[in-house]
């Protein structure tokens, strides 16, 4: 549980699921991987937002009237979009290495703006 506060069931499957994600690539890649601060963060509001919509979900499925039904169907619309859009900055594969060509670049770039520095 992230945040001290009591998730839906919705919210910590999510939550699970991203740090299974998380510790098979870290299992592949031969190392422990953790989240980032800014990962930590993103986290948080796909949590908050998943719990938001599956309030919104139980009130649409217990709502009689028709224009009740459909503001809660628009503001679910709008809650999936917006957590589609966090779930993609969510990034749970190891970055590949730098190529060799990258590497060098970056050391031609010091040496042209930073002539003096070692290394």
């Amino acid at each position: 549980m992230m945040g001290g506060m009591a998730r839906s069931a919705e919210a910590r499957k999510v939550l699970r699921e991203l740090n299974n994600e998380l510790r098979a690539a870290g299992e592949t890649a031969g190392r422990s991987l953790v989240w980032t601060a800014q990962d930590r963060a993103v986290l948080e509001l796909i949590a908050d937002q998943t719990d938001r919509r599956a309030e919104l979900a139980a009130e649409y499925a217990g709502a009689e009237d028709t224009m009740r039904r459909v503001k809660l169907s628009a503001e679910l619309r709008l809650l999936e979009g917006s957590l589609a859009r966090l779930l993609k900055q969510v990034k749970t594969d190891v970055p590949a290495p730098e190529s060799q060509v990258t590497i060098q670049a970056r050391r031609a770039a010091m040496k042209r703006w930073h002539p003096d520095a070692t290394g």
